[in-house]
């Protein structure tokens, strides 16, 4: 709980700064469904969850393409600045912490995802996190993630945020296979992947 009260509080005071690469955002988001939609048939995907959503440049993607969209995070005031940003786009956005139970049933959306999210929680809060986006999906996790190509600016940044970064490159690829069927990487640049994982139905 403290880890999350503190990261709430950090993006609770840099939400409008934040929201100044909103656009920047929205763009690297378009890029990253064009490149899901060329590795995976998204043909039944409906509804959409992001988690994270922060100031909502990937829910607006989302909304966009015309998926239902839903987007979560225990920060209000970033969500304030995705509704000032979204407005005229229809998007659920909902304030929840992933500490708790995410408030949807379960397999209620067909995609989940969470963008740079997963990387700055420790690893007991990651495995719930993960283990939620399943059980809330009927078909598809996504993780827009960093991969395990290191830079040197990204080690000082991560570090700064005392993060789980050096931890995070090491072992989500093992983290992943423990709760999900099928998991598979499609680079999205030098450093950043798209984890894309299937459930298993049985």
């Amino acid at each position: 709980m403290q880890v999350i009260d503190k990261h709430t509080g950090l993006f609770d005071r840099i939400a409008r700064v934040y929201g100044w690469f909103f656009h920047r955002q929205q763009s690297g988001y378009q890029v990253a469904l064009k490149r899901l939609s060329e590795s995976e048939d998204l043909s039944s995907v409906a509804r959409v969850l992001d988690i994270g959503c922060g100031t909502g440049a990937l829910c607006s993607v989302f909304a966009k393409n015309g998926y239902q969209t839903s987007g979560v995070d225990s920060s209000q005031k970033m969500l304030d600045q995705a509704k000032k940003k979204t407005k005229g786009l229809n998007i659920d956005f909902q304030l929840a912490s992933i500490v708790n139970d995410l408030p949807f049933e379960n397999d209620s959306m067909d995609l989940v995802s969470a963008s740079f999210v997963a990387h700055g929680l420790p690893k007991d809060l990651r495995m719930k996190m993960l283990k939620d986006m399943n059980r809330i999906s009927n078909n598809l996790v996504i993780l827009i993630e960093f991969n395990q190509t290191r830079r040197w600016y990204i080690d000082i940044i991560e570090w700064a945020e005392h993060g789980d970064y050096f931890n995070f490159i090491k072992t989500i690829d093992n983290e992943l296979s423990t709760i999900f069927t099928l998991v598979k990487k499609v680079e999205l640049n030098a450093t950043s992947s798209i984890y894309i994982c299937k459930k298993d139905h049985e």
